[in-house]
């Protein structure tokens, strides 16, 4: 890894590590130097990600505050120099008339409180060290009303505000805030509103990926990257921003 995109040295924190992004991301950090520790739910999935990438995991959900508050607090006992926020749950496909409070409630549990409850454990230790870097997953759900998908979209504009103001508050602790957006990328997760059927699959990637100036649809990598890109020291003057990787779909003023 070259010049200032390098993690050498560095220990960090990738939650939603077991697949797509968020294991696609915990392969960059460790391939950029990286100790790298991989949060999931899902233990095997996390094992094998950390095996993958020679660091170590924790199989919580990031819902569970206590949990989440004795895996991560013992884990900066050691320091942590960046936490990538990217567990996330998707929307349940309905109109706004329709949302089951129940299910909007489990949506913002992971999606907005998992992050808050990672931001939180891990605060304490970066700010005594004055250094690090706090990186959250949004969506372009943030800049886009798609109709039946108010419980994920309201739960990551809310991430996107809390990034915005942890920035003022720590930045004077030598603390970096920002989230990245992605537009669609296909995971296992985004997937599932196109359906089993592999037409069905074909149609609902064609249409996003028209959706966007570039033509195409991301890849895990693409996305990894702006965490990368995010967490070194390449992006020492950046704060408090939202980078959209999207190819273009959204462009806000």
């Amino acid at each position: 890894m070259i010049g200032r995109l390098s993690l050498s040295g560095r220990r960090a924190i990738v939650t939603g590590a077991g697949a797509g992004l968020g294991r696609a991301t915990a392969r960059l950090f460790a391939g950029a130097g990286a100790h790298v520790l991989c949060v999931d739910r899902d233990a095997a999935a996390a094992g094998e990600t950390a095996a993958a990438v020679g660091g170590c995991f924790a199989a919580i959900d990031v819902a569970d505050r206590r949990a989440v508050g004795n895996a991560l607090t013992s884990f900066a006992a050691g320091g942590v120099d960046v936490l990538a926020n990217i567990a996330g749950v998707a929307s349940s496909g309905e109109r706004v008339e329709e949302m089951d409070p129940a299910r909007f409630e489990a949506i913002f549990a992971v999606n907005f409180k998992g992050t808050l409850n990672c931001i939180q454990a891990v605060l304490p230790s970066m700010v005594a060290a004055q250094r690090g870097v706090i990186i959250n997953m949004v969506s372009s759900a943030i800049d886009l009303a798609i109709p039946t998908n108010a419980s994920y979209s309201i739960s990551k504009a809310a991430v996107a505000m809390l990034t915005k103001v942890l920035a003022n508050e720590v930045g004077g602790d030598g603390i970096r805030v920002n989230a990245v957006a992605p537009g669609f990328v296909p995971t296992g997760l985004s997937m599932e509103a196109a359906g089993p059927a592999a037409a069905d699959r074909a149609a609902y990637l064609d249409r996003w990926s028209k959706s966007a100036p570039l033509g195409r649809v991301g890849t895990p990598d693409d996305i990894a990257h702006q965490f990368l890109y995010l967490a070194s020291d390449a992006a020492s003057f950046v704060t408090g921003q939202i980078l959209r990787a999207n190819g273009g779909m959204t462009m806000p003023w």
